[in-house]
C-alpha cells in the first residue's frame, strides 16, 4: 500500500474514532444530567472541530498523493 494511502487512512479513521468518542461523552453526560463547567465552552468547540480537521487532512492527504503520484 502506498504511503500517502496509509497516512490518509489512518488520519480518517482518527476522525471517525474522535467522533464516536465526542458521541460517547455527550450522550454519557445528557443521560446522567451532567453539564460542562461555564467557561469551558472550548472543550465543546476542540471536541466538534478536531474530527473536522483530521477526516478533512486526509482527504487532502490522499487529492495530494494523488495527483503528485507519489509512492
Amino acid at each position: 500500500m502506498k504511503s500517502y494511502v496509509k497516512l490518509s487512512s489512518g488520519l480518517m479513521l482518527a476522525g471517525i474514532g474522535s467522533v464516536a468518542l465526542e458521541r460517547a461523552i455527550a450522550s454519557g453526560m445528557s443521560s446522567s444530567g451532567m453539564h460542562l463547567p461555564a467557561g469551558s465552552g472550548w472543550v465543546l468547540s476542540i471536541l466538534a472541530l478536531a474530527p473536522l480537521a483530521l477526516i478533512s487532512a486526509g482527504v487532502l492527504v490522499y487529492l495530494g498523493g494523488a495527483v503528485l503520484g507519489l509512492k
